[in-house]
């Protein structure tokens, strides 16, 4: 059982590193901005999302193997700890868990750029909706200035 656990560990650790990779790079396309950049990592990032799947249909399986064993498990941390506390599996697993944190991390600020990008879309839009005048959308306004503002957001359907 060691070897199987330490097996997927040491795939999940590649799958997760390439994970690591696509999200940098996708960081990188983001800042420039570099669309084709971004069109091109669209079928890396879902090679990666398989690889993952993969992974977690794997875990699953190595969890309900050990649960048959009788072993009351819900991770695979926990699982070296009952079984193999002072083993390389443990570190294995520390160290993959540590590396989920930081494809989160990564995850989040690709995230966030993304956010800030169609914020300034939201306010270009707004520009040229208003012709680069009159208030902004959430300014209260009366009926004859309706015509002048951002619509989009505005209107009563």
């Amino acid at each position: 059982m060691e070897q199987d656990i330490l097996r997927f560990l040491s795939q999940l650790s590649t799958v997760q590193e390439r994970a690591l990779s696509v999200l940098r790079r996708k960081q990188e396309f983001l800042v420039k901005p570099d669309r084709d950049g971004l069109m091109e990592i669209v079928a890396e990032e879902h090679k990666v999302l398989d690889l993952l799947q993969q992974c977690l249909a794997r875990r699953e399986e190595i969890l309900a193997d050990a649960r048959q064993k009788g072993y009351a498990v819900e991770s695979i941390s926990s699982l070296c700890q009952r079984i193999f506390p002072r083993s390389e599996c443990l570190r294995l697993a520390e160290e993959a868990a540590r590396q989920s944190q930081l494809i989160q991390f990564q995850s989040r600020a690709n995230w966030m750029m993304t956010q800030k990008s169609i914020v300034h879309l939201s306010q270009m839009l707004e520009i040229v909706k208003t012709r680069g005048q009159g208030k902004s959308t959430y300014h209260r306004q009366s009926e004859k200035e309706s015509s002048l503002s951002g619509g989009f957001v505005d209107r009563v359907a």
